[in-house]
């Protein structure tokens, strides 16, 4: 009995190697932007605690005009820091976004060819067993025909 031999087995491979790269691609792109995620939060924190201790320094009165100043060109840096932080979090969780609807839609490729290939596969199987059957039934017929069975 021949194997059965699925014609599309080569794009089948192809699929299977886009998803794999589309797997990785959509792996690096989350792990920047959770990267990314983290300068962001240790920015926030910085400018958080610089306002907490001008609050603090404000509030015990020992603050002159130039440290006050010092202070507020520190926090006014800090919140542009962030921002652009911010911006380019945003710009790496839409490239990861992006990358997970391809990877999607590389699984939906592959997973097409697959059902399509189980299913082939199936029918071989059932055409197979017919023919299986056929030549039982055929021996048969031919063995009673020639007297071997009584």
């Amino acid at each position: 009995m021949k194997r059965f031999e699925f014609r599309l087995e080569s794009l089948l491979n192809l699929r299977r190697a886009a998803e794999e790269g589309a797997k990785r691609a959509f792996g690096i792109a989350r792990q920047a932007a959770d990267v990314q995620a983290g300068e962001v939060a240790r920015f926030e924190e910085a400018e958080s605690r610089a306002v907490t201790e001008l609050r603090s320094a404000q509030g015990a009165r020992e603050l002159r005009v130039t440290d006050l100043l010092a202070h507020q060109r520190h926090i006014a840096a800090l919140e542009r820091r962030a921002g652009i932080e911010r911006q380019r979090l945003a710009e790496l969780r839409a490239a990861s976004e992006k990358a997970r609807a391809l990877l999607s839609a590389s699984m939906k490729e592959r997973k097409a060819l697959d059902r399509l290939r189980e299913r082939r596969a199936s029918e071989w199987t059932v055409e197979m067993l017919k023919d299986e059957q056929r030549s039982i039934d055929e021996a048969s017929a031919a063995s009673r025909a020639s007297g071997g069975i009584r």
